[in-house]
């Protein structure tokens, strides 16, 4: 009974089909048919409207011309073909075989003469599509040329029936083919039926159709319920699996954030096992070890640490690897880089569980030459500074205690006793008042009082405050100041500070019958520049790298027996830079030494009057 079910659906289904392809042949001959007898229908209508009427409605029994293009076109679907005049009376017709002309009312405004509308034949009632067109005379409205074509077919065209029935054979044939294969590859389920209905049978079961059925389906389900089983295993598995991969990705986030941090520190990391190996080295160990972080790791601190202080340092802590873990740290300056100085720290590494047995090491390296050397150089500074203030203050003490006794003094030894004690005091005040400037630029409350000023005249004023130092070292001071040199907008006292600066340092480096030279010129641009020469003991190329360092000093043996705290030149450049201008120097050894202020004036004229 089921083998005949399916073969009876799979007729049914066929026959379905078969209805399918005769519907859709029918939906395709209708849509050809529909859209020849628009093509016929305005052809007929248009080649029609050109025409005379006594050509449409001829007299004496001569054959109208609508009745021959109705025969040239020889349509299967044409109904009618009529000419009616201007009020709707026929006045020519030509109809198929039981066609009558329905009624029409024809449109009077000339822009809807042609066109098309739907009627229906009053004699058998099928739907007709009606073209129509004007018939004009003299180019006045005649009539109308009215042709009527059926809008469906009356029935499929026989070559239409025939492509219908040779698509059908195949459906047939494929149906009957299916059936017998469909009726083969059940055969081994009807086997396993029969299986099922023995077991059963074997088992002591209830045997028959109904009881093999039964047996079956819970052969099936149980079937099912094992499949659903292997799949709530697999999905099991499947979340283990991204459970697993997601912990994976974390760990893995984890260690690329850590390592992230590690690189980002800006010292140097390296960290060590228990045996001292490298374990882990963040980029910026290289240019303290010369040796790439894959370099490094596993590599014994032989082979990666040519210190011998670090590598001192490191067996130390290996030896002592068993005992109490504590922090240790030592400096030192690399030999082919003696400015540098190197700080390593060793910290122990332990376990939140166990904080009494590191498990490594962790080195760090940082460059602290800055900071060791600012270290020294404001060391030596306050020997400087000192040493500057105890040489005027014994000088003062000495002549204040020889003007004591007043009255037994010459009056040229009372004199010299005050010149002298009013050189020490300008010389201390000087110290003194460069240090409160350099305070005062460094926490940016000194005020910049701009001014439009005549610099010659301040360069000369400057010279001559000098003039009395340089007579007493035995050197000649010159000024060279052209005529027509601008006048410029700065703080005349800031700017005063920088010069008198250049002018002593020239002066004190300078030997008894030496020169120094005070000059100013105006350049392009509107820029000018103003040097300072000497023909002095000259600076090293290494010092003129550092000359305008704050508390910098020369090593050199002819400098430092001149007085000096250093700070001179590094005032006179943040003048210069305040006054968005450039200071460089130019020296040779035992030859002299030029310092070269250049800045801008393009500003002054627009500020107020110069003033000296």
């Amino acid at each position: 009974m089921k083998n005949e079910r399916l073969g009876l659906i799979m007729i049914a289904a066929s026959v379905a089909v078969i209805g399918l392809i005769m519907w859709l042949v029918y939906a395709q001959q209708l849509r050809l048919h529909r859209d020849s007898v628009r093509v016929h229908g305005v052809a007929l209508t248009r080649a029609l409207s050109g025409a005379e009427l006594s050509q449409l409605v001829p007299a004496g029994g001569k054959q109208s011309l609508v009745a021959t293009l109705v025969s040239v076109q020889a349509s299967n679907a044409l109904a009618y073909a009529t000419v009616v005049g201007v009020s709707g009376a026929k006045l020519y017709e030509v109809t198929s075989q039981g066609a009558i002309v329905p009624a029409a009312t024809m449109p009077a405004d000339p822009p809807s003469w042609f066109g098309e509308h739907a009627l229906v034949s009053p004699g058998d009632g099928r739907n007709i599509r009606e073209f129509f067109a004007p018939i004009l005379k003299d180019g006045n409205l005649a009539g109308f040329i009215r042709a009527g074509y059926y809008a469906t077919p009356q029935a499929l065209l026989p070559g239409e029936v025939s492509y219908v029935a040779l698509l059908a054979l195949p459906v047939f044939l494929l149906t009957a083919v299916s059936y017998f294969l469909i009726r083969r590859e059940i055969r081994p389920l009807a086997a396993i039926g029969a299986r099922v209905e023995e077991l059963g049978s074997a088992l002591g079961l209830h045997t028959g159709e109904g009881q093999a059925n039964l047996e079956l389906r819970d052969y099936a389900q149980r079937f099912d319920k094992h499949v659903q089983h292997v799949q709530s295993r697999i999905g099991e598995l499947e979340m283990q699996r991204l459970e697993a991969e997601t912990s994976n990705h974390l760990l893995s986030y984890k260690q690329e954030k850590t390592q992230a941090v590690l690189d980002a520190i800006p010292e140097a990391v390296l960290v060590l096992d228990d045996a001292s190996a490298p374990v882990f080295a963040n980029p910026k160990v290289e240019p303290f070890l010369g040796m790439s972080p894959a370099e490094l790791i596993g590599k014994p601190p032989e082979f990666w640490c040519r210190n011998p202080e670090v590598l001192a340092l490191v067996q130390r802590l290996r030896h002592h690897a068993g005992s109490a873990p504590r922090a240790s740290d030592i400096s030192y300056s690399p030999e082919d880089h003696p400015e540098q100085r190197i700080a390593v720290a060793a910290v122990p590494l332990m376990t939140p569980r166990d904080t009494t047995s590191p498990f490594g090491t962790l080195l760090t390296f940082r460059d602290v030459g800055g900071e060791y050397f600012a270290r020294q150089a404001g060391t030596d500074f306050v020997a400087h500074v000192s040493h500057e203030l105890k040489t005027p203050l014994n000088t003062l003490l000495a002549y204040s205690e020889l003007l004591l006794d007043y009255a037994s003094l010459s009056e040229s030894d009372r004199v010299n006793a005050v010149n002298v004690i009013h050189d020490e005091v300008e010389r201390a005040a000087g110290l003194i008042n460069n240090l409160l400037n350099i305070s005062k630029l460094e926490t940016g409350t000194l005020p910049i009082a701009r001014q439009r000023v005549k610099i010659a005249e301040l360069l000369r004023d400057s010279a001559e405050k000098m003039a009395k130092n340089a007579d007493t070292k035995g050197v000649s001071l010159e000024v060279k100041i052209p005529p027509d040199l601008e006048s410029i907008a700065l703080d005349k006292d800031l700017f005063r500070i920088a010069i008198d600066n250049l002018l002593s340092n020239a002066i004190k480096y300078s030997d008894a019958g030496g020169k120094v030279t005070l000059s100013a010129a105006n350049l392009d641009d509107h820029e000018m520049k103003i040097s300072v020469s000497d023909q002095g003991i000259g600076i090293s190329p290494e010092d003129c790298k550092k000359v305008f360092d704050k508390y910098y000093r020369s090593h050199d043996d002819m400098a430092a027996t001149r007085s000096g705290h250093g700070l001179g030149l590094y005032l006179a450049r943040q003048i210069v830079e305040l006054h968005h201008g450039t200071i460089s120097v130019d020296s040779v050894l035992g030859k002299g030494t030029e310092f070269t202020i250049k800045f801008s004036v393009q500003s002054a004229r627009l500020q107020e009057p110069a003033r000296a």
